[in-house]
């Protein structure tokens, strides 16, 4: 599954890295182990189950990587992509269990029991892995781009003079804002 969430403005190459380390120290804080991948990137496989301090919903994710790239002259995005082999694994043994257990049951039924094990076996930790994977991208990227955003106040620039009060919006030339002079 590669996924990939678009950011407002051009990150910066420190930028960049730290939301790479924010990802990482969440990875390795779940017990995975993280290689970097040049300044944008990093790739990742997630500890077995038994192994693992806490995953949580993030216990289907195998392995996976994470980019920041602007592919093609397109917006600036970061990229995620997870492997969830082990999942797939789970769910085709069930899938077999259910041929070799079902197999005199008339087939509409198991048909419906093999999508009704592959929706729950596969699709509901799915969503919930890669809902939980998406958040914690998104909180990484958008703490680190938007943070230079918030709190600058514009100042007006050196040529620039106002009359009256500061603010109230008069320019110059005593016209009020928003008209032309006669």
């Amino acid at each position: 599954m590669i996924r990939s969430l678009a950011l407002r403005t051009e990150p910066t190459v420190r930028q960049t890295q730290a939301i790479m380390a924010r990802v990482e120290h969440s990875l390795v804080e779940r017990g995975a182990t993280v290689e970097r991948i040049g300044a944008g990137g990093l790739r990742f496989k997630m500890p077995l189950p038994w192994r693992a301090p806490h995953l949580g919903r993030m216990l289907p994710i195998t392995s996976g990587r994470v980019m920041v790239s602007a592919g093609a002259g397109g917006p600036w995005r970061v990229q995620y992509e997870l492997n969830f082999s082990g999942l797939l694994a789970l769910a085709i043994v069930l899938t077999a269990g259910l041929v070799v257990t079902g197999a005199e049951w008339p087939r509409l039924i198991l048909i419906d029991a093999i999508v009704a094990a592959w929706a729950l076996a596969y699709g509901v930790p799915y969503f919930a892995a890669s809902t939980k994977f998406g958040a914690i991208v998104s909180a990484a990227a958008r703490e680190i781009v938007e943070r230079r955003h918030g709190g600058r106040v514009e100042r007006p620039s050196a040529g620039t003079t106002t009359t009256g009060s500061a603010g109230s919006g008069v320019p110059d030339d005593g016209s009020p804002s928003g008209t032309l002079p006669p």
